[in-house]
């Protein structure tokens, strides 16, 4: 009877052990897709802060270039225009966010990798077959060691959050202007 005992809590380990390689490679997964999600959205943030940029300094120059061949009767004309590049001006500052926001991404696609950086080391730990499966301490102690490497992960980006910046190129750091 204890002889079936142990092998009932082998195969509970085991499957233990499998479930948490299954969440691993899940979560790991799906971290994946997050940081193609950000490099995608980061793309289509800088081109079309691009496009936006570039079709606001255009109109500028042409409404620069109007008051120029405008003669100075038009003052009224001339004042608006001044109130259009205001806002023209003010638009393209706030665009410039776009650095900013990219600081952001950045920030969030280096924690993404980092998790799944250690979410392949636990499931490398889930590699190896087990000497003697009938065994439930080897079974627990793969998971702890699966379960500790994850928890290292969580601590590291954690702490990398948290840590004062000794330099401008730390990764999870914003500047700001």
């Amino acid at each position: 009877m204890a002889r079936q005992k142990k092998g009932s809590d082998a195969n509970d380990a085991a499957e233990a052990t499998d479930l948490l390689v299954t969440v691993a490679a899940t979560l790991n997964e799906r971290l994946g897709v997050t940081a193609e999600e950000l490099a995608r959205s980061q793309t289509l943030l800088r081109e079309a802060s691009e496009e936006l940029l570039t079709a606001f300094r255009g109109a500028a120059d042409r409404i620069v270039a109007a008051q120029r061949d405008t003669p100075a009767v038009e003052e009224a004309r001339n004042a608006d225009y001044g109130v259009v590049l205001d806002h023209l001006y003010r638009a393209v500052q706030h665009l410039q966010s776009h650095d900013l926001v990219n600081q952001l991404i950045d920030a969030q696609k280096l924690r993404v990798d980092k998790m799944r950086e250690k979410l392949g080391e636990a499931l490398s730990l889930a590699a190896p077959p087990v000497s003697d499966p009938r065994q439930a301490v080897q079974w627990i102690e793969r998971s702890r060691a699966m379960l500790d490497c994850i928890v290292a992960g969580i601590r590291q980006i954690d702490d990398d959050t948290r840590a004062p910046r000794a330099d401008k190129q730390r990764a999870g750091s914003v500047d700001l202007f």
